[in-house]
């Protein structure tokens, strides 16, 4: 067998019995992230969405947002799936996988995104997404404390050494889209973009509260 495949297989028996393991109690003193995030300067909060038991149970969801911001520019939507814990690490479920259960088509999407937002470097994947006629360009990622990746293996590492360091637990999946209007993808996609510069610092605060 290859050495390499060897060294990627030990590592993932190794991370999934890590995060696996019994975590400590975890006392948190972070306010509801719904409360955090009532004001993002520049942005006006329009609508918070509830989501249903079934969808709560499924995500294993510590603390939510799932909130529609209006901006300078228009409207933009953030979903924020937050952990306390390791042993959820696999909890999240991509965009890849839960747009096409909800009957949506995935038209298009680009790994291996970065955006500088100083001090900070935020690594997303983008996609594009489709019902019908409406359109919706997303940019997601996962986070381990301040590491951002945009893959669920990847993630699972860093919350594993952020455990091993006793660097904490807490981890979260984070989603932001805009729909495509006339404007088109390139406008679209700068609205996200302004949104994350103005949104991510003050995310991190958030991570940053025990």
């Amino acid at each position: 067998m290859n050495i390499k495949l060897l060294i990627l297989s030990a590592v993932f028996l190794f991370t999934t019995a890590f995060v696996s393991g019994q975590s400590g109690d975890v006392d948190i003193s972070k306010p509801p992230v719904e409360t955090f995030f009532e004001q993002i300067e520049g942005y006006r909060l329009l609508q918070t969405v509830t989501m249903d038991s079934n969808a709560l149970e499924l995500l294993k969801l510590d603390d939510y947002l799932f909130s529609e911001y209006s901006g300078p520019e228009g409207n933009v939507t953030l979903y924020i799936g937050y952990y306390y814990t390791a042993d959820k690490a696999s909890a999240a479920h991509s965009p890849l996988i839960c747009y096409p259960s909800q009957g949506w088509k995935i038209e298009s999407q680009n790994a291996g995104q970065k955006l500088d937002v100083e001090p900070f470097i935020v690594h997303y994947k983008e996609i594009v997404t489709s019902f019908g006629k409406q359109k919706e360009l997303v940019l997601y990622w996962f986070q381990a404390g301040r590491d951002t990746n945009e893959e669920a293996f990847r993630n699972k590492t860093n919350v594993a050494l952020n455990k091993l360091l006793n660097k904490g637990e807490q981890h979260a999946f984070v989603r932001v889209s805009v729909t495509i209007d006339d404007s088109g993808q390139e406008m679209a996609k700068q609205r996200v973009v302004d949104f994350i510069q103005t949104f991510y610092p003050q995310f991190i605060r958030f991570v940053d509260k025990m």
